[in-house]
């Protein structure tokens, strides 16, 4: 009975009191590192095509929400037959449905490459022929999605998601950990005013600017064709095509819709006021040019012929 009063005191005297303190503090430490720690949750998934879409509803034949790319991140809210799931794209929060064999638990790797010419058109076709898109710039970061035999990538600008074709060799791997479009890299030291000259910033995108109260696009080069969307003043597009002086084919980057607008009806920079156009004069005819009226033709009487008579 001694022996085992004398450990209590022991236990709970001077340092066996510290020791004994300090031990149930690592344990509740532990405890609430655990509690605090996050949770991969099992709704979130990746997209495993290089591009496919989220849809309206379940099926192929319903419009497209949002387009998504290999590695996007997606969280999946509830699901039904055909393993169609529904979906919110992060980033983006568009909201949908997409098929569940196009999903991967596991995060997708991605590799980012960087322009090294100094200017190179992103084509529509992997042509050098094709029609340019937009003009990457040294430093730009493009996301390879595809290759063909002709070492042509067809590739996402990371910067505004513009798809389009560019020749493999002008491009080299950025590097795990370098900074995402969007981003800007700290100067290293010695670099700016203090040391060698910084590089160049990437130049502004090449926009126009709608300069009129409302823009209608056109399928052709002519008013008279089908109109395909209606901008708004100070809208901005990008120039993708032209047609002589007059008319220029332009790509609205908010939706992708394309279509062909007068030249004039766009200025470099955003405007104060929009522009008035006065109504085409019709074209006056000279009266010595104009056709004189013609009387009609009496029709002369049908001949019967002699079988009838």
């Amino acid at each position: 009975m001694a022996t085992a009063e004398t450990g209590f005191h022991r236990l709970f005297s001077g340092r066996g009191l510290g020791i004994l303190l300090a031990f149930l503090f690592l344990m509740a430490l532990g405890a609430s590192c655990a509690l605090l720690k996050p949770r991969p949750s099992s709704n979130f998934y990746y997209i495993l095509p290089s591009v496919t879409y989220i849809r309206n509803s379940p099926g192929y034949a319903s419009p497209n929400v949002a387009t998504v790319y290999r590695g996007q991140q997606v969280k999946i809210s509830s699901r039904i037959a055909d393993n169609w799931c529904r979906v919110e794209a992060v980033p983006g929060g568009q909201v949908g449905w997409i098929q569940r064999p196009l999903l991967s638990p596991v995060p997708i790797p991605t590799v980012t490459y960087t322009v090294t010419e100094a200017e190179v058109p992103l084509r529509d076709v992997p042509k050098k022929e094709g029609i340019s898109r937009r003009t990457l710039h040294k430093g730009d970061l493009v996301r390879k999605l595809s290759e063909n035999q002709q070492g042509w990538w067809w590739v996402l600008a990371e910067k505004d998601e513009i798809l389009g074709w560019l020749p493999g060799n002008v491009l080299s791997e950025h590097g795990e950990g370098a900074a995402s479009a969007g981003q800007v890299t700290p100067p290293s030291p010695g670099s700016g005013a203090a040391g060698t000259a910084a590089s160049p910033t990437t130049p502004p995108l090449p926009y126009l600017y709608v300069a009129v109260a409302n823009l209608n696009l056109h399928q052709l080069p002519l008013l008279s064709s089908p109109e395909v969307k209606t901008l708004k003043f100070n809208d901005k597009v990008e120039k993708i095509a032209q047609s002589g002086a007059e008319w220029l084919k332009v790509r609205y980057p908010e939706t992708g819709a394309q279509g062909w607008v007068k030249a004039p009806t766009l200025s470099d920079s955003p405007s104060k006021t929009p522009k008035v156009f006065p109504p085409p004069k019709k074209r006056r005819i000279p009266k010595s040019r104009r056709a004189k009226p013609t009387e009609p033709e009496t029709p002369e009487p049908e001949e019967i012929a002699p079988e009838a008579m």
